[in-house]
């Protein structure tokens, strides 16, 4: 019986460790986006007037909050590499009971409609392999407010390209973006902090991306089966 606690003890522990909660505690604001950084993996979350705020423990929330009191149907959450994503705590500030619609890229995953009830939901996902995912308010707008994003180190085994030594240069840009780093061509689509997408192509090893039609402000370069890298436009 000692063994058996002892061995419970010791799954639970390393359970406990594997994952990451993503509270916004440390997040900092960079260009209309939120970053933030924990043990290694960065989470961009993007949305209209998106601001850290005190959620005072209402919803379910634990500290601090990204929300915004500005109506909107979409957010989209970003991840510096490929991770699981467990669960979310998903908040609409005015308490109204409506449906989010979670669609999620990278892996094989199915999207997820979740029910808010007085303006909260805890949302469990179980994705795989998640670059980055959108949440959008089902056939309305919303004053949208996330917390407690629950995610793991990914557990696929692949051999998909990863960015773990791409980089892009100049970031900030003005002009053009040099993506250092690739040993192929690639397929490229660049999404703003919105989720939409807003130019696509194809790079090969030494080329630069023209930015100059961008407008000012963050944006995520996506590769094809790997994670996203974000960039500024100024």
């Amino acid at each position: 019986m000692k063994n058996a606690y002892l061995l419970l003890i010791i799954l639970f522990s390393l359970t406990s460790y594997s994952q990451t909660t993503f509270g916004y505690e440390t997040a900092t604001s960079d260009a209309g986006a939120l970053s933030e950084t924990i043990e290694g993996i960065t989470l961009y979350t993007g949305f209209i007037d998106i601001a850290i705020m005190d959620g005072e423990g209402l919803f379910g929330s634990t500290g601090l909050i990204a929300a915004s009191f500005t109506s909107q149907d979409i957010a989209v959450f970003s991840f510096s590499e490929p991770v699981d994503v467990n669960s979310i705590l998903a908040i609409e500030l005015q308490y109204r009971d409506l449906d989010y619609f979670f669609e999620p890229t990278g892996g094989s995953n199915s999207s997820v409609t979740a029910s808010l009830v007085s303006g909260a939901a805890a949302v469990t996902l179980n994705w795989t392999g998640v670059t980055s995912f959108t949440v959008s308010a089902v056939n309305t707008t919303a004053l949208i407010g996330f917390d407690d994003l629950i995610i793991s180190p990914s557990s696929l085994s692949t051999d998909e390209f990863t960015l773990k030594t791409v980089k892009i240069f100049p970031n900030p840009t003005t002009d053009f973006i040099e993506v250092r780093g690739l040993t192929t061509t690639e397929n490229y689509n660049i999404y703003d902090v919105l989720g939409k997408e807003v130019k696509r192509g194809t790079i090969s090893i030494n080329e630069k991306i023209d930015a100059r039609t961008l407008e000012n402000g963050v944006y995520f370069l996506k590769f094809e089966n790997a994670n996203a890298l974000k960039f500024i436009k100024k």
